[in-house]
């Protein structure tokens, strides 16, 4: 659970996070002979395709005829079978391709075999998706729909492990009710093929407990959660019509038992008066924004992470230590962009709305930059 304090995840705030679906049609240089499982190609790129073609279809087997074919056969044919197993549904889901040329007057005849590792269904239900913003959406989906894993097909996006890492930690820090998908450290992540920026992605959440348990454990978290923030929302009524977002940071930060690099990172600890560390001072936080319909987000950046809030004045960013629970309490402070890269943070700008403020804000930010993560 710590490890959620050191990864520096990007995201992207609510409004930039519709999700992105890509579709594209592969050009077709390969003919159907006398059935689907017969095909005729001239080129090496037909033959690649015409491999696809049965893959993407989940033939155990298939025949390919090629005609005219200028090249050399046998190192075509493995090169072809290597280049489907790069590709991404190949690399997911085949596990082992053969084939058998033979010569055949005008032509070469092709035999394929091929062996699955992954069901029908399984191959037939990956959704595609577009970039940082769509594997965030689906990470999020993982976390609110409860998941144990997710399988996607992410085009434009080259990210490593510790990229979707991150991004799982700010699905989850966006659901703090959801606690059991708080627990990373056992998650297994896996890409299709390992590098390239079109990849099948696999998140496995390594429970130690099946779905049912999981689901049962996190209603009665969800159920304590919200009773214990409904009742220091009684006891601290706010001041106006509606609660501040100052006015919420102090009640997270009475009801903590303070700030610990050891505390517990769960919001019902931070809010039942146990030491907390940064991670679970922020879903506290979260929490009641969201209970009070204040619009909140989580970020990430160079030196951790906080939450960007919505004030009368415009979007703000909230760090950790303005919940910290001191004998001489530091003034409360919410930061424009401009205020924030002054102090030496950074972050990725364009996934997050801006913190400005009109005039003074572009005088602040001239000549600062924030460069992405």
């Amino acid at each position: 659970m710590l490890l959620c304090l050191t990864l520096l995840p990007l995201s992207g705030c609510a409004a930039m996070l519709e999700r992105g679906h890509a579709s594209s049609t592969t050009h077709v240089d390969y003919a159907v002979e006398e059935d689907e499982s017969i095909l005729r190609a001239e080129t090496y790129q037909g033959l690649v395709n015409s491999m696809l073609y049965f893959v993407n279809g989940r033939h155990t087997d298939g025949t390919i005829r090629l005609y005219n074919y200028a090249g050399d056969v046998e190192a075509d044919l493995s090169a072809a079978r290597q280049a489907v197993l790069q590709d991404p549904i190949g690399a997911f889901a085949v596990r082992t391709l053969n084939f058998e040329s033979t010569r055949i007057l005008t032509y070469y005849e092709v035999e394929l075999t091929i062996f699955y590792s992954r069901s029908a269904q399984e191959m037939e239900e990956i959704p595609e998706v577009t970039g940082l913003s769509g594997v965030r959406q689906e990470l999020s989906r993982l976390v609110t729909e409860q998941q144990e894993s997710a399988i996607f097909l992410a085009s434009y996006f080259s990210g490593d492990r510790e990229l979707v890492e991150e991004l799982l930690i700010l699905a989850c820090m966006s659901a703090p009710e959801l606690f059991h998908h708080h627990d990373i450290n056992t998650t297994k992540i896996s890409f299709y093929p390992e590098t390239g920026a079109r990849r099948v992605v696999e998140v496995k959440l390594g429970w130690s407990v099946g779905a049912a348990e999981v689901a049962q454990e996190e209603q009665e978290y969800a159920q304590q959660l919200e009773s214990a923030a409904s009742a220091l929302l009684e006891a601290n009524p706010p001041a106006g019509e509606s609660y501040t977002v100052e006015e919420l940071a102090a009640i997270v930060r009475e009801a903590s038992g303070g700030p610990d690099y050891h505390g517990t990172p769960l919001a019902l600890g931070a809010l039942s008066g146990e030491p907390a560390a940064d991670f679970g001072l922020l879903v506290a936080m979260e929490y009641l924004c969201r209970q009070c319909a204040i619009e909140v987000e989580p970020v990430s950046g160079s030196t951790g992470l906080w939450l960007i809030v919505a004030t009368p004045e415009g979007y703000r960013h909230l760090l950790p230590d303005s919940m910290y629970a001191l004998e001489e309490p530091i003034p409360f402070r919410l930061y424009t962009d401009g205020e924030l890269l002054k102090l030496g943070h950074q972050w990725n700008t364009e996934f997050y709305p801006p913190c400005t403020e009109a005039g003074v804000e572009a005088l602040m930010n001239e000549g600062l930059e924030a460069g992405p993560i």
